[in-house]
Parts: structure tokens; sequence; C-alpha cells
């Protein structure tokens, strides 16, 4: 017999009272008016007539957990969502966030100037084409992170520099030493730290924005 996840209640269970397939797996309808989409690769296929069991804060809140007659689809802890959450939100690597730049979503991203959205926006995209030029360079950054022996970090950054004054995206941005400074700050750490600790930092909480390449 299986036995749900110990000291976990925040649950509801409902009755499944119709099973509609798709490409993508099924939508179940419960009897109390909702539905909700089960993956193809779940290991249980959603009868009618059988208890489901949902975990999360209710509605308006995403499903951290489903069992389906007693077995389990997926869950995850409050911490573990917490952490997967994160991760899906701001991006788990400096890769995944210069990627979803890239691709023009909106990212999540820390205000460096506050001087206008102009002046904010060149920041931001120097800051992409500095991450890009030390993930492309392949820099040991973590190195960076020593506050005891600065010798990387000062040989590597002015590479950094050379590198950025030949970059033909970041030259006709016309950037101030203020705005370049802000950018490589912002860009090592990114890549050093990873946008869920730089972006859940509580000191940075009243400054994080959502950012794109495709200005405004």
């Amino acid at each position: 017999m299986f036995e749900f996840p110990e000291n976990d209640n925040e649950w509801k269970e409902v009755r499944i009272v119709g099973v509609t397939e798709t490409s993508k797996g099924w939508i179940i309808e419960t009897h109390d008016g909702y539905s909700f989409h089960v993956p193809s690769d779940s290991p249980v296929v959603p009868t009618e007539r059988v208890i489901a069991r949902f975990y999360g804060k209710g509605i308006g809140s995403l499903v951290r957990g489903l069992f389906i007659n007693g077995q389990k689809v997926f869950y995850l802890t409050p911490e573990e969502y917490k952490i997967y959450f994160e991760k899906g939100m701001y991006g788990e690597t400096a890769q995944e966030w210069l990627k979803r730049w890239d691709s023009g979503q909106s990212v999540w991203s820390i205000e460096m100037g506050g001087f206008g959205p102009g002046y904010e926006q060149a920041i931001q995209i120097t800051t992409a084409e500095l991450i890009r030029i030390i993930l492309d360079a392949g820099y040991d950054y973590k190195k960076w992170a020593n506050p005891d022996d600065p010798t990387d970090w000062n040989r590597d950054r002015e590479k950094i520099r050379d590198a950025a004054f030949e970059n033909e995206i970041i030259k006709p941005l016309g950037l101030s030493g203020a705005q370049y400074g802000a950018a490589l700050f912002l860009a090592a750490k990114l890549c050093i730290r990873g946008p869920v600790e730089v972006l859940t930092n509580p000191k940075m909480k009243n400054r994080r924005i959502q950012v794109s390449k495709n200005f405004p």
C-alpha cells in the first residue's frame, strides 16, 4: 500500500468525473468543477470515479504534487517546489538566462542605473553581451569569487574589456564608464552565483526588473 508524504498537509482530495485523452496526456475533470492536465509520461492512467489528491496551496496556486488512486504522478516538497519555481522563473544558470534573452523573452534582472529606461536598457544589453563574451571565452569565472586572491579577476576583466570594445552590439551604445562597470558587475555575478541566487537576494528585492532585448 502506497504511503502519502508525511508532514505535508497542503492537499485536497477530489473525485475524477471525466477523462479526455489528448496527444500530450489526459485532461481530468473533478467533481468540484475543475480540470487539470496529466502529462503523457504519467505512470498512472487516470480513470473516472477514482480519487485524485492535489498538493499545493489551493485555488490560484500551482500544483506541486498529484496522486491518482493512491499512486504518485509527481510530487515536490514545499522546499523542492520553491527551488523548482525559482529556477523556472529566473533561469538556473547564466547560460539559461542568456538563452532566454536571445530568444526575445522577458528576463528578470537587477536595476543598475536609475537614470531612466534608455540608460538602463544600455546596461542590460551590455550585461547580456558580457555574459556571452565570458561564456564563449571559457573563463573559469568561479575563481573570481575568491576575495583573498583577485589575480584571476584582475587579469580576466582586462581581456573582457578588450573584447567588449570590439563587440558590434556594445560599441554603438556609447557607454559611460559607470554603465560599463555596472554591466560587468552584474554579468560577473550572474555567471558566478547564478540568476537564482542573485535575483532572490533580499537586498535586491526592490531592484528586480523585467527586461528584454526587444525594447521597449
